[in-house]
């Protein structure tokens, strides 16, 4: 399931984003992925809160709930949250994957 739109443009060179994760592991909508980092592209222009919350997430794992048309792997509990760039996350392998 998408909740964004489809870009309106062609995208610019590089784009979509490959959906293969830091590990070289294929990226999927719904599996379960380790957040490897926050990045600074993220949150340079956040509020102090919203960089706190982001910043609890890191290290955690979460279910992925949109890979949009850019690549972007979006996060989050009920929709999306956040976005990560695919080498910026590790997708659970194995059993890994069927944890709860």
């Amino acid at each position: 399931m998408s909740f964004s739109p489809p870009p309106s443009k062609p995208l610019p060179s590089g784009y979509p984003l490959p959906a293969i994760d830091a590990a070289g592991n294929a990226i999927r909508l719904g599996v379960r992925a380790r957040i490897l980092t926050i990045p600074e592209w993220l949150t340079h222009d956040l509020p102090a809160d919203e960089v706190l919350s982001l910043r609890a997430v890191e290290g955690t794992v979460m279910r992925i709930v949109e890979i949009d048309a850019s690549g972007y792997v979006w996060f989050g509990n009920h929709g999306p949250w956040f976005c990560l760039r695919p080498s910026e996350i590790a997708v659970l392998v194995g059993t890994e994957q069927n944890a709860t």
